[in-house]
């Protein structure tokens, strides 16, 4: 393969609005492309509703427990460290484009980082699950009796949902104010993306995991092939990607754990022993916030030293397993316990609950939404609808935007829906869910 050139991968160009052809960013004074990235993550709508989203742990009475507008902002500073190191290499090396700076590879990451979760839907991976259920149990409800307005990306886009691709379609969009899409640089959609193929992929059916759903199959082609990522089964990772995810991995592995106690879920004698395995020591007083700092400044550093160890291999597009993969015996073993651990922590009767309940609750929203947009693309206007259709469309989107778009066919407002659940809150879904039903 050949290597992979900073010139490209660097781009501040975005993706275009429909009609149009990809072009760089506008020159603004004291702020770079990359730093606006951060800038429309920051004060976007989609990044505040994190803050009452879950990251593992249901809604808790403890302030301090994460939720995923807190895990993105830590993930973000992670990521900021390996952008710092990033840069250094670069620098090191020559390969740092002459009309880009070390701080513009420390945005990139950043932001990278800040949007990673950013199209998780309600209730953490159980509200991706129990949608991916609900779905598979209602396929005529969901898709019509014959089908045939939806076509097979479609369909598999919604038979297994996914936050990352979800994420992506907010991420690189232009085209709809209402639904928040940011139009992001092609560098920091790069470095969001961990499953460079879209979910008609062989790839996507095997793992239950894609970055890109069939309605942004275009715009990732598009991206990619400018970056000089290649297409198809030929698309590549952008090495930046390996560093956001290795923040993202670092990150919940070791505050999940320190959550789980706070929680009464694990004890500090079972997860000390984890931290100081990590440190390579065998006993420590130190408070376990402390313990947990030293243990992200290990892992970041042994997470480094494997990425910059196999850089060559990254930029000839030659390696595609996620940097943990390489971690020393003892480091590796530590994160073993991590993920014993999560047997417990997800065995919690809270978080089965509330996972037993996202599926009544996503599935009555979903079920609502796609109900009204089919009998409103079937009569042709929002005025020809029945009384409950113009009701949940009027709640989701408001009357004028309906009206504006009612000649849409029914895939297009599939998209809408998925936008709009996947858009939700834990708390405003299970309200709106108890409204709907009635209870």
């Amino acid at each position: 393969m050949t290597r992979l050139q900073w010139t490209r991968l660097l781009s501040d160009y975005r993706c275009p609005r429909p009609g149009n052809e990809p072009r760089p960013s506008r020159e603004e004074p004291f702020r770079s492309a990359f730093e606006a990235d951060y800038d429309r993550i920051v004060y976007s709508a989609a990044f505040r509703r994190l803050a009452r989203k879950m990251q593992v742990y249901p809604t808790s009475p403890h302030d301090h427990i994460h939720n995923r507008l807190t895990h993105s902002i830590e993930v973000a500073s992670v990521g900021r460290s390996f952008g710092k190191r990033m840069a250094d290499l670069l620098l090191r090396r020559g390969e740092l484009p002459a009309d880009r700076t070390a701080e513009d590879v420390c945005q990139i990451l950043q932001a990278a980082c800040l949007a990673h979760d950013i199209g998780n839907p309600p209730f953490g991976h159980g509200g991706e699950y129990a949608v991916r259920q609900w779905v598979r149990d209602h396929k005529e409800l969901v898709f019509g009796h014959d089908g045939e307005a939806v076509d097979d990306g479609l369909r598999r886009d919604w038979l297994i949902f996914e936050g990352n691709a979800q994420g992506f379609r907010l991420a690189a969009r232009a085209d709809n104010p209402q639904a928040g899409y940011m139009r992001l640089t092609f560098a920091t959609l790069g470095a969001m993306v961990k499953y460079p193929w879209h979910s008609c992929d062989s790839r996507a059916l095997m793992q239950q995991k894609f970055n890109v759903f069939s309605s942004e199959q275009e715009l990732f082609e598009q991206t990619w092939t400018h970056m000089d990522l290649g297409t198809g089964a030929d698309a590549r990772r952008h090495p930046l990607s390996f560093l956001s995810e290795a923040a993202d991995d670092i990150c919940y592995r070791i505050l999940d754990l320190e959550d789980a106690v706070d929680m009464n879920i694990l004890d500090d004698a079972a997860v000390r022993p984890v931290l100081l395995q990590i440190l390579g020591s065998e006993n420590s007083d130190l408070p376990l916030s402390v313990l947990r700092g030293q243990a992200i400044h290990t892992l970041v550093n042994a997470t480094w030293e494997i990425f910059e160890t196999d850089y060559e291999a990254i930029m000839h597009g030659q390696r595609t397993a996620d940097l943990k993969t390489n971690l020393a015996e003892s480091l590796a073993d530590a994160l073993e316990q991590v993920a014993a651990h999560y047997t417990t922590i997800f065995a919690h009767r809270s978080k089965v609950t509330t996972e037993l309940g996202a599926y009544q609750a996503l599935g009555r929203i979903v079920g609502a939404m796609s109900q009204a947009t089919l009998q409103l693309t079937e009569r042709g206007s929002y005025r020809d609808t029945d009384f409950l259709a113009k009701r949940c469309l009027m709640l989701a989107w408001g009357e004028a935007y309906v009206t504006d778009n009612e000649h849409r066919p029914y895939a297009w407002w599939l998209h809408q829906v998925m936008d709009y659940f996947a858009g939700l809150t834990d708390n405003h879904a299970a309200q709106l869910s108890q409204q709907i039903s009635g209870t």
